[in-house]
């Protein structure tokens, strides 16, 4: 009977550990931006804040049909879909949505995320405050500023 030795051995071990090893990705977290988030607060180029509750409070106590106007993000894993609905300022009703989809992708170097949609990629440094309940993004190319907030979830007892 012939007994194998210790290199064969450990050559086999390590050649099992190592096919039994492939394959196995890392699991990593889900990102921060995933969710469903309301916008706060726009900045444009001059640095003029405009804070979208108090715009659209304005407006509704001029004009209560107002009330339909919104600005929401929605991400998941692969997507980020953008839904603005505005005031016609031409009736005393909102216009129709307008919906934006990108697919997205974040550099682990940089800490940019880049948002594509057809051939036009916007870029972002998007940082998380307040628990990753707000997010901040600033466009690397003409330096605005837009502030989220992440929908809470609602919980009903019954």
């Amino acid at each position: 009977m012939k007994f194998l030795n210790a290199p064969k051995i450990t050559f086999f071990l390590f050649t099992l550990a190592t096919i039994i090893s492939c394959g196995k990705e890392e699991v990593l977290p889900p990102d921060n931006l995933i969710g469903q988030w309301n916008v706060y607060s726009i900045t444009d180029t001059s640095g003029s804040v405009i804070v979208w509750d108090e715009l659209v409070a304005d407006l509704v106590n001029l004009i209560p049909t107002y009330s339909c106007m919104e600005f929401t993000a929605s991400v998941t894993e692969q997507l980020v879909t953008t839904r603005y609905v505005l005031a016609d300022e031409n009736s005393t009703a909102c216009k129709s949505p307008i919906v934006s989809a990108y697919t997205w992708l974040v550099d682990t170097d940089s800490g940019n995320y880049y948002f594509t949609q057809g051939n036009i990629t916007n870029e972002y440094l998007i940082s998380f405050s307040n628990s990753n309940n707000r997010m901040t993004w600033v466009d690397q190319t003409n330096g605005t500023i837009t502030v989220w907030d992440r929908e809470q979830q609602t919980t009903t007892t019954e």
